[in-house]
C-alpha cells in the first residue's frame, strides 16, 4: 500500500508541476571557483574562498556514509591576469572536520585558464570542479565537495546560447614505473543543448546530457588489480516555464541512465545495468524545491550518490539488482553582500522496497572575496 502511495504522489507532483527543471535543485549557491573577468587585465588579486558546513547524513541503508561532516575549507589563492585572455593561479586548499587535531585535506592549487574566445575556455592544472560540473546525483555524488574538494588535470569549457559544456579530465592517482598501484582518472562531459529559449517567452526546453568513465590501469607499473573502464551516459530532456506570484518557474525532468564495464571486471561481477530518474521542481525567490522518482537495475556509478547504486562501494557482498527510491530536495538560500552565500538544504531518500526514509540536512556559509594587489604588465 505505502508503495502505491508513494509512486501515486510522485505522479501528482509531476502533473502538477508539469514545466522547468534541472535534474538536481541549483547548486550555485556553493560555488566558489573565481570565474574569469576579462577587464581584470595585468592585475595581480588576492582571491580568498571559504565555505563552512555542516551536513548530517541520517543513513540506515549499506550503499551511503551515514555520517555527520562538519568543518570548513579555505582556499586563499593570488591570480594575475596576464591581458585579457589568460589567468594564472598559485595557493593552497585546507580542508579541517571539527573534532580533528590535524588538516583532513592540504593541497596545492595552480592553474592555468586561458580564454580562447568570447564562448570557449580550457584549464589546465586545478580545475573548476565537483559542484560547478553539473552532473546528476546519480552519476555524480555531490559528496565530492569534500571528499575530492581539489581536481587537477584539463578542462573545456563552451558558453554559447545554445549550448553549455564541461569536459573535464581529472586525474586521481599518477604512477612511475615500479610502482606497486594503479593509475586512476576520471574523465567526464556535462552538456546541456537548448532547443527553446526562455529569453524571448516563458517556456525552455533542454537535452542534458552526462557522461563520467572512471579508469583504473597503468602501463609502467606492477598492481595485483585488474584493468578496469567503468562509463555511464544519461540523456534527458528538461522543461522549464517562467511563472509570476509565489513561484518563479515549475517544471519537470527525465533522465535515461546505463551502465557499463568494458572490461567485464565491475563490482560483484555487475557489468552492465540501466535506470531512468523522472521528476519535477519548483523554484520561489529563495526556496528550491524538488521531488523525484529512480528505478534501476544492475545500476552502477562508481563516482555517483551511493543511494542510487545497485552494488555497495562501501561496504562487502552488498548486492541489490533493483533499487526503487523517491527523492526530495528542499533548499533555503540567501545572498549577502554579494559574495557571502547562505545554502540550507534538506535530501530525503525513501526506499520503496524496504519502505525505509533516509535524509540528509545540511548548512553551507560560502565566503569568496578578491582584493586588488597591484597592476603590472609583465608580458
Amino acid at each position: 500500500m505505502m508503495r502505491v502511495l508513494i509512486k501515486s504522489l510522485v505522479v501528482i507532483v509531476l502533473f502538477v508541476m508539469g514545466g522547468f527543471a534541472h535534474g538536481q535543485i541549483t547548486s550555485e549557491f556553493r560555488h566558489y571557483y573565481p570565474e574569469f573577468e576579462e577587464h581584470r587585465a595585468n592585475q595581480l588579486l588576492l582571491q580568498v574562498s571559504n565555505f563552512n558546513f555542516v551536513k548530517n547524513n541520517e543513513f540506515k541503508n549499506k550503499f551511503a556514509w551515514g555520517h555527520t561532516l562538519i568543518g570548513y575549507g579555505i582556499q586563499p589563492t593570488l591570480m594575475y591576469y596576464a591581458g585579457d585572455k589568460l589567468r594564472l593561479r598559485a595557493g593552497l586548499f585546507v580542508q579541517q572536520y571539527s573534532g580533528l587535531d590535524y588538516y583532513s585535506k592540504v593541497r596545492p592549487v595552480l592553474s592555468a585558464h586561458l580564454k580562447m574566445s568570447p564562448s570557449f575556455e580550457v584549464i589546465m592544472g586545478s580545475l573548476r570542479g565537483h559542484l560547478h560540473h553539473e552532473v546528476i546525483e546519480p552519476l555524480f555524488d555531490t559528496e565530492r565537495q569534500f571528499t575530492r574538494p581539489v581536481e587537477n588535470g584539463v578542462q573545456f569549457l563552451v558558453n554559447r546560447p545554445w549550448l553549455k559544456m564541461d569536459v573535464w579530465v581529472d586525474w586521481e592517482q599518477y604512477v612511475q614505473e615500479g610502482d606497486d598501484f594503479p593509475e586512476w582518472f576520471t574523465a567526464g562531459m556535462s552538456a546541456s543543448p537548448t532547443l527553446l529559449n526562455d529569453s524571448v517567452q516563458p517556456w525552455q526546453i533542454t537535452l542534458p546530457v552526462n557522461m563520467m568513465a572512471v579508469h583504473r590501469g597503468g602501463e609502467v607499473s606492477n598492481y595485483a588489480e585488474k584493468v578496469q573502464t567503468s562509463m555511464n551516459l544519461a540523456a534527458g530532456i528538461r522543461v522549464n516555464r517562467k511563472l509570476g506570484g509565489v513561484f518563479n518557474d515549475v517544471g519537470v525532468f527525465g533522465y535515461a541512465m546505463n551502465y557499463r564495464n568494458l572490461n567485464e571486471v565491475g563490482p560483484m561481477d555487475v557489468n552492465s545495468g540501466n535506470a531512468f530518474y523522472v521528476g519535477a521542481t519548483a523554484d520561489t525567490r529563495r526556496f528550491n524545491l524538488m521531488a523525484g522518482y529512480f528505478r534501476g537495475h544492475d545500476f552502477i556509478a562508481l563516482r555517483g550518490g551511493g543511494n542510487f547504486q545497485s552494488v555497495s562501494l562501501i561496504r562487502d557482498n552488498i548486492y541489490i539488482p533493483n533499487r526503487e527510491l523517491a527523492t526530495m530536495k528542499v533548499a533555503y538560500n540567501r545572498v549577502f553582500l554579494k559574495k557571502i552565500k547562505f545554502s540550507f538544504l534538506f535530501e530525503g531518500y525513501y526506499d520503496i522496497p524496504d519502505a525505509r526514509f533516509d535524509f540528509a540536512p545540511g548548512l553551507q556559509l560560502t565566503f569568496s572575496p578578491s582584493f586588488f594587489v597591484t597592476e603590472a604588465r609583465f608580458f
